[in-house]
């Protein structure tokens, strides 16, 4: 992506296995079967990734056949899949370790593994566990955190599906069925996927930033004609009472329309009115624009429709899930974009440094966050059966 956003790891496209940096860990030295190649046919389109290679596999340079592999292949027998001939297999570390792969490890071999996808171009890619899915993750989102919350999500990259789940050896360690029932319900779903993702957006072209008052009161009007539409404010604090507490921008979205603006003059007034217009209200956490609006004008907000977050915990009651840009990843493709604006919008004390953000940058902030809640908003309903 361009603009301010941060630009995504670029993957070297050469051959697997003949990257930079591959042998920087110096793993191949100790192996038997080193920079173990993808195998299988992919007779559906679906690469599946695990952490590295274990002892058994180094010695007979075959993937997934060792103790977790064997779950892997019980487990995907129940929905009638076989390993060899329906999928591709490969590992985020291509050569064997005697101990969990670490960061700098997953970095350096990550070309090998965009290198196979870019040459096999996979309908689906399933990682198994956090390392494959860290690996995966670098060019999409800042950090991956706990393994938990992104298990079971189809998420539509640009390239593929990706379907996180537990490793195999987790599911050793449980010994419990919950938890093999919802590995084997995550493999009959990515196995279950028959389209490629849709194309994604340039979501920052979508944006429109204005400056001048009659433009900010004509578009207002025009979108608060919409039966649906999302707002979003960006705020020098969290919470109106405190004494210097003050709207700095305010975004208004209708799907087909994103307008982001700075709060002053005519643009405050016709604020108001619309959001006493009768279009049912998105957010993403509501009480938040609600408040914000109490304080400002003396009156709620007409005719709230949608709270994302609210609907993100009535889905899925996992920790960590909720947020809009959790949301807009999972459920829309559209990768992190606030990593340069959220050290400003963070705060140790009552307020952050909202005022030292580039205003362009602030304005194209609130505008993704406006038009991704209105889009996670139409498709929660959808899967809701509203």
């Amino acid at each position: 992506m361009k603009g301010f956003f941060t630009e995504g790891t670029e993957f070297d496209k050469t051959s697997l296995g003949s990257v930079p940096r591959c042998g920087a860990c110096g793993l191949y030295k100790d192996c038997q079967t080193p920079k173990i190649p993808v195998q299988g046919e992919g007779g559906k389109r679906v690469l599946i990734v695990g952490d590295a290679p274990g002892i058994q596999e180094d010695e007979s340079g075959e993937l997934f056949t060792g103790q977790s592999g064997q779950k892997l292949r019980e487990c995907l027998g129940t929905i009638g899949i076989d390993l060899e001939e329906d999928a591709w297999v490969t590992n985020s570390l291509i050569c064997h370790t005697d101990k969990l792969p670490d960061s700098k490890q997953v970095g350096w071999c990550r070309p090998n593994l965009a290198s196979a996808i870019s040459k096999l171009k996979p309908r689906v890619v399933i990682t198994l566990g956090r390392f494959p899915l860290t690996s995966i993750l670098a060019e999409y989102w800042t950090r991956v955190d706990e393994l938990e919350r992104w298990v079971g999500w189809k998420i539509p990259l640009e390239r593929h599906w990706l379907c996180p789940t537990y490793h195999p050896n987790f599911l050793s360690r449980q010994k419990n069925s919950l938890v093999e029932k919802k590995f084997i319900k995550d493999l009959r779903r990515a196995f279950a996927i028959d389209r490629d993702p849709p194309k994604q957006p340039d979501w920052e072209e979508k944006v429109e930033i204005l400056y001048e008052e009659d433009e900010i009161v004509d578009a207002l009007e025009e979108i608060g004609q919409s039966e649906w539409t999302a707002f979003d404010y960006e705020t020098n604090c969290l919470k109106p009472e405190y004494p210097e507490a003050k709207i700095y921008s305010c975004a208004v979205s209708n799907g087909d329309r994103t307008i982001s603006y700075l709060w002053k003059g005519g643009a405050i007034e016709a604020t108001g009115e619309y959001l006493r217009g009768k279009s049912k209200k998105i957010a993403s956490n509501l009480k938040f624009e609600e408040k914000w609006t109490r304080m400002e004008f003396g009156h709620g907000v007409r005719n709230w429709g949608w709270d994302t977050m609210i609907a993100a915990h009535c889905q899925d009651n996992r920790p960590g899930i909720c947020s809009i840009k959790f949301q807009s990843f999972v459920k829309l493709g559209c990768p992190s974009y606030n990593e340069v604006v959220a050290p400003y919008l963070s705060s140790s004390g009552w307020y952050n440094r909202i005022h030292h953000i580039d205003v362009r940058q602030l304005l194209l902030y609130g505008g993704m966050d406006a038009i991704l809640e209105y889009k996670v908003a139409m498709k929660q309903r959808k899967e809701m059966g509203y």
